[in-house]
């Protein structure tokens, strides 16, 4: 699999690029972080450290290098990071990634997880060879799932919450997207 292949272009659906996070990303990234609302019902930790951003992609940046690891900034149109996305547990031997996304809550409701999941799942396919994606938004994150079933997704299952971060409680609803019903659709 190639380290660092060519990244997405714009989307013909909403005016959005992707580009492999880097340091000059980190002030935008910290920026939109922050917000406890996109926190919740992420990953990210809260409150999110002042030195957060710079942290994570600088951790990042040699995971991508090796190809186990891919992060993106979303920018839109004019160049502004709306949010993040990228693949985890990445295995080029397994054909096999994790989706991740994130969209600052100024950008909510416009389209850009949409369009820019749609492009990293071309990257994925195509640039990657990867055969499988999955993803697990909390089941309560309506906007998230809503996402992946406008990309095609299929619902797979609802899983037990392994994050200390959530609620003993909460579940994670597992999605799944294939190659050949990515490239079928």
């Amino acid at each position: 699999m190639p380290h660092d292949p060519q990244p997405p272009s714009f989307s013909t659906l909403t005016d959005v690029r992707l580009v492999p996070i880097d340091i000059e990303h980190a002030e935008a990234v910290q920026r939109l972080a922050e917000d406890p609302r996109v926190a919740a019902m992420t990953n990210l930790p809260e409150p999110y450290p002042p030195d957060g951003a710079l942290h994570w992609i600088r951790y990042l940046l040699p995971k991508r290098q090796v190809g186990v690891e891919y992060a993106f900034a979303i920018l839109e149109a004019g160049g502004e990071v709306v949010g993040v996305n990228g693949l985890v547990e990445v295995s080029a031997a397994q054909g096999f990634a994790e989706l991740g996304y994130w969209i600052g809550r100024p950008y909510w409701g416009r389209g850009y997880a949409t369009a820019a999941n749609r492009l990293l799942l071309d990257y994925s396919f195509e640039a990657l060879a990867l055969r499988r994606i999955i993803a697990r938004p909390l089941l309560r994150n309506h906007a998230s799932r809503r996402v992946l079933e406008k990309l095609g997704f299929r619902f797979v299952e609802t899983q037990r919450n392994p994050f200390a971060k959530f609620e003993p409680d909460d579940r994670l609803a597992v999605y799944e997207m294939t190659a050949e019903r990515w490239t079928a659709a």
